[in-house]
C-alpha cells in the first residue's frame, strides 16, 4: 500500500462518510507530494483536530526493515522492565529512528524529533525535504512523523500510544522549535 493509499484509508476510517465524500483525493495528480499536500490541506478544512490526529497517527515511513527490527528486538530484550526503565535505555537502540522521550507527571509521553543545524531546528522528514520550495506545509503533515515515532515506540516500549497533540514542529515554527509530539499512554 502506498503512503497516499494509507492516508486515504485512514481518512475513511476516522471521518464520517458524509465528510469523506467532500474530499478530492487528487487521484489525477501525478506528483505524489502535491497530491499529499492537497489532501492534508483538505483535512485541515474538513476534519476536527481529533480526527486529523487519528488519521496522522496511522502514517509514517520506515516502519519495516532495520528500524522496525531494532525496535522489536529492544522491546523483546527489555520486556520485563518498567516503562521508565525502557525510556532510560532507549539510547541503546542501534538505529537513527530513536526519538528522545520524556514520561510526564500526568502519564503522557512527550517525544522530541529533529536536530539543530546552524542554530535552527531542521525538519527530519525526508518527504518534506522533497516538497516544492514555496509549498506551505501544514503542521497536520507533521503528524506523519508523530505516526512514525508512535509505531516504532510501541514496538520498543511495549505499550499502546495515541497521538494527543502536535505540540510543535520545526516547519511550523520556521526552525525556532523542534518537533514535539504528545501521546496518551494506554497501559
Amino acid at each position: 500500500m502506498t503512503k497516499h493509499e494509507r492516508l486515504i484509508q485512514s481518512i475513511r476510517q476516522n471521518a464520517p462518510a458524509e465528510v469523506v465524500e467532500k474530499f478530492d483525493f487528487c487521484e489525477s495528480e501525478t506528483d505524489w507530494m502535491r497530491q499529499r499536500l492537497s489532501v492534508i490541506a483538505q483535512m485541515d478544512q474538513l476534519l476536527t483536530e481529533e480526527q486529523r490526529l487519528a488519521v496522522m497517527e496511522n502514517q509514517g515511513c520506515c516502519l519495516t526493515g532495520k528500524p522496525a527490527a531494532a525496535h522489536r528486538a529492544f522491546g523483546q530484550k527489555y520486556a520485563e522492565k518498567s516503562l521508565e526503565e525502557k525510556i532510560a535505555l532507549l539510547d541503546e537502540l542501534e538505529t537513527p529512528h530513536k526519538p528522545p522521550c520524556r514520561l510526564n507527571e500526568d502519564g503522557t509521553l512527550s517525544v522530541f524529533w529533529g536536530f539543530k543545524q546552524d542554530g535552527r531546528f531542521v525538519c527530519g522528514c525526508g518527504s518534506c525535504k522533497k516538497a516544492p520550495k514555496q509549498a506551505a506545509i501544514s503542521q497536520t503533515y507533521c503528524g506523519c512523523g508523530g505516526g512514525h515515532a508512535r509505531q516504532l515506540l510501541q514496538k520498543s516500549l511495549g505499550i499502546k500510544l495515541k497521538l494527543k497533540k502536535i505540540v510543535s514542529s520545526a516547519i511550523a515554527s520556521e526552525g525556532e522549535k523542534q518537533c514535539e509530539f504528545l501521546y496518551e499512554v494506554e497501559r
